[in-house]
């Protein structure tokens, strides 16, 4: 059977910044500028995958391995929340019972699926799936197994994945440093944003006033498109070192991963210092998410899923996830 390699050495996060940041390009350690990671192979069995700059290129199988969940969707009368969680390794999304601590996974989808990156769930719990695999997004309505739409223009090497109130969904590509945006139901985008004088981005979110937040690695920030513009403004957020998830909790808290320092800072909205830094059982940080009541969960790379109770620094769940990335929720959070 086949085993996931996505085991990414960590470097200097400063210096690759320094090194790929300003021309948006993405280097791996001992690779040339001219080098596109996305295109390297590990193996004949495995395919490179491009991934933040401070880590390298992941290396996933071709053939997922066996996924052990229960397949489709739990039923609603057992189940009111779910968090959902991409696997690499297995190419599903898995999904677990958020407020129940240390959970097994209780439903998965792997119809359309394809070696997924980031998830993001809309208002009416419609699912969205970054696949990596095959350059698409695919949706898939509340309870459906297999998605209803799938959208592929655009989409190149897509990493996260952000949805706001009205149904647009965002999504940062890393072959080609852009940012993405589409309107409800559209398969074509409406708008192209060039990232590459910012930095690669990585982790996408939307805060309640339909903002759209992308957490750029390479050159340590956090920036924001105020709704309805196309206009990149660095919204000033410090103690950032390689950043990567950026996700909204109640009131619009704000939660950033730093894949280079291992730890998840917490800022009120508003507030550009971190009133919490999370270290406890954070290691490898990528993207993450907050429940509607208040839970955050965090992706830890090649290794699990820590979830945190509001207020809290320590964990009080721990998710097995062999490869997991993206992390999304319903019920949304109110923001």
């Amino acid at each position: 059977m086949l085993q996931t390699f996505s085991h990414r050495a960590l470097v200097a996060a400063t210096a690759l910044a320094l090194a790929a940041g300003c021309s948006g390009n993405a280097l791996t350690p001992n690779q040339s500028s001219s080098t596109n990671q996305s295109a390297g192979r590990g193996s004949q069995a495995m395919r490179a995958l491009p991934g933040p700059t401070v880590a390298g290129p992941v290396f996933a199988p071709l053939a997922p391995l066996k996924v052990n969940a229960p397949a489709g969707w739990p039923a609603k009368k057992k189940q009111a929340s779910i968090l959902f969680a991409s696997d690499e390794s297995t190419s599903a999304v898995l999904m677990y019972d958020p407020n129940k601590p240390n959970s097994a996974p209780t439903g998965s989808i792997t119809t359309g699926v394809d070696v997924p990156a980031g998830l993001a769930v809309d208002k009416t719990g419609t699912l969205y799936v970054a696949n990596d695999g095959n350059n698409t997004i695919a949706v898939y309505p509340k309870g459906q197994s297999s998605p209803s739409l799938t959208i592929s223009s655009g989409i190149s090497g897509p990493y996260g994945v952000g949805v706001d109130s009205k149904g647009n969904v965002f999504v940062s590509n890393l072959d080609n440093n852009t940012l993405t945006a589409y309107k409800a139901g559209a398969t074509s985008p409406y708008a192209t944003i060039n990232f590459s004088p910012y930095g690669q981005p990585v982790g996408v979110g939307t805060d309640g006033k339909n903002n759209v937040w992308v957490a750029c690695d390479t050159t340590n920030a956090v920036f924001e498109i105020p709704a309805g513009t196309t206009t990149v403004n660095n919204s000033g957020l410090t103690d950032l070192a390689g950043p990567i998830g950026v996700s909204f909790g109640q009131k619009d808290t704000i939660y950033v991963s730093n894949f280079s320092t291992t730890n998840v800072n917490i800022y009120a909205y508003g507030s550009t210092t971190p009133s919490t830094t999370i270290t406890t059982d954070i290691t490898g940080p990528t993207l993450n998410g907050v429940t509607k009541k208040g839970l955050f969960f965090q992706s830890n790379q090649d290794s699990n899923i820590v979830g945190f109770k509001k207020g809290q620094t320590s964990p009080f769940s721990t998710l097995a996830d062999t490869a997991p990335l993206g992390i999304a929720s319903s019920p949304l959070v109110k923001k």
